[in-house]
């Protein structure tokens, strides 16, 4: 064979294994769809997904972990069980309680449930600042998608003397559009929600909102 045979055979095979097979092009006319429709996917999840964080935090921004300002001002109303009355007797026996018969002092009300990592950590500050407040500032905890039986017994392990009521499904924290537990809104004397706070207080940072929003200067404990 000619060397010019010879390098017209090696140009030819060259060139027809440069083009790609009938195969290889009907699976990439397949990979063309496939990613725009699981970009698609992921485009729609994110929306969703925001979306949903929106409606829960109850205002167009997503509410993250630490204080803030309400979008609306006046506190959702309710009538609840009492769960355990204060020790002090403010709550006057009653079995039932509604948030407007609380308006009149500043009211700090405390959103738990017993199976809350953060409220374990936040109820002992809650009650050591309820005691050193006095009767300047009324402190409510609001135990939420709980067991009774369940509830109590975390109340008595951590020694909670202010009065608690009883939302089994939830509904105050819903009428907040909370996206977990706790959250702590500080209502004033007047009736209006000044401020909310997402997370576990701690006694220095209560003690700190107690002033701020309601004036109330802590006794040394």
């Amino acid at each position: 064979m000619s060397a010019r045979g010879t390098l017209d055979r090696m140009s030819g095979a060259g060139t027809a294994g440069d083009q790609p097979s009938p195969v290889s092009v009907r699976h990439l006319r397949w990979l063309v769809p496939l990613a725009v429709a699981l970009l698609a996917l992921v485009v729609f999840a994110a929306v969703e997904a925001t979306r949903a964080s929106n409606t829960m935090s109850g205002s167009t921004t997503v509410q993250t972990a630490g204080f803030s300002l309400p979008g609306q001002r006046a506190p959702v109303p309710f009538s609840l069980q009492v769960l355990q009355p204060s020790a002090s007797g403010s709550s006057g026996g009653a079995s039932t309680v509604t948030m407007s018969s609380l308006i009149g002092k500043p009211v700090v009300l405390n959103i738990w449930s017993s199976s809350c990592t953060i409220c374990r950590a936040e109820t002992p500050a809650m009650e050591s600042i309820a005691k050193r407040a006095g009767r300047s500032v009324r402190f409510v905890g609001v135990d939420s998608l709980d067991q009774r039986g369940t509830a109590l017994a975390f109340l008595h392990r951590y020694g909670v003397s202010y009065l608690q009521l009883f939302d089994s499904a939830g509904r105050v924290g819903s009428g907040y559009g909370i996206p977990g537990f706790p959250v702590t809104v500080f209502v004033s004397g007047q009736g209006k929600v000044v401020g909310e706070y997402l997370g576990g207080l701690s006694t220095k940072t209560l003690s700190h909102y107690l002033g701020t929003l309601f004036g109330v200067r802590m006794v040394p404990s």
